[in-house]
């Protein structure tokens, strides 16, 4: 009797441990299935472009009433007969100065000039730029920007700049002209030794001249001038 109840009790307890083990093996989970990759979020390699250079308007001709302290400046004061004039004229809806005339090197002669007033506060806005920006429609010659600087404001500096011909729009055509590029020269605009580096916030006075022997009917239409930085 003891024998049969040992047995009964053997097959209890392993019927007990059978399905046990059956549960654990059913409500395991997968280690496979759990486990989870996180990717980093993908780096975008669209470049980013550089922000655009800013600009200020040291000198723009939209009104008739904006050329006014500008005038022209010939060889006839050295007995040359080269003769320009400077005006204002009406371009695309805005407007422009006018440079125009004829150059000649008869007489001792060999250039025309316009300049513009002296006004302190050209260096206060040029303060800083990189280059000068000049609007401007052409003939397919070579004019050169001259610039009044300074602490003195009688150092002298000029830079060749060549718009096109073709119409540019209101604005005309842009010409930008480095700082550096600039060359200190005397008042027959002959190279000179500089005191100091060009310092743009220093410039008192613009002017534009036509020289290198070009001689012959010009006509340069200038819509604006402005500091780059």
């Amino acid at each position: 009797m003891r024998i049969r109840i040992s047995v009964a009790a053997l097959a209890l307890s392993c019927a007990f441990l059978f399905n046990s083990c059956g549960s654990d093996t059913r409500s395991s989970p997968s280690t496979e299935s759990s486990v989870t990759t996180e990717l980093e979020p993908p780096v975008s390699s669209t470049p980013v472009p550089p922000p655009a250079p800013t600009t200020s308007v040291l000198v723009e001709f939209a009104t008739p009433q904006s050329v006014n302290g500008w005038s022209s400046v010939d060889d006839s004061v050295m007995g040359g007969i080269s003769a320009s004039t400077t005006t204002w004229v009406e371009t695309d809806g805005s407007g422009a100065l006018l440079f125009a005339g004829r150059m000649t090197t008869e007489q001792n002669g060999g250039f025309t000039s316009t300049l513009g007033p002296v006004d302190q506060s050209l260096g206060q806005r040029a303060a800083g730029a990189k280059a000068l920006g000049v609007n401007a429609t052409g003939d397919g010659r070579t004019y050169v920007l001259q610039l009044r600087a300074g602490q003195s404001g009688q150092d002298r500096w000029i830079a060749r700049f060549t718009p096109s011909g073709s119409p540019g729009g209101t604005n005309g055509n842009l010409v930008s002209i480095s700082i550096e590029s600039f060359a200190p020269v005397n008042r027959f605009l002959r190279p000179t030794t500089p005191s100091a580096a060009l310092d743009p916030s220093t410039i008192v006075q613009m002017g534009v001249y036509l020289i290198d022997e070009q001689i012959g009917n010009f006509r340069l239409a200038i819509q604006k001038i402005t500091a780059i930085d």
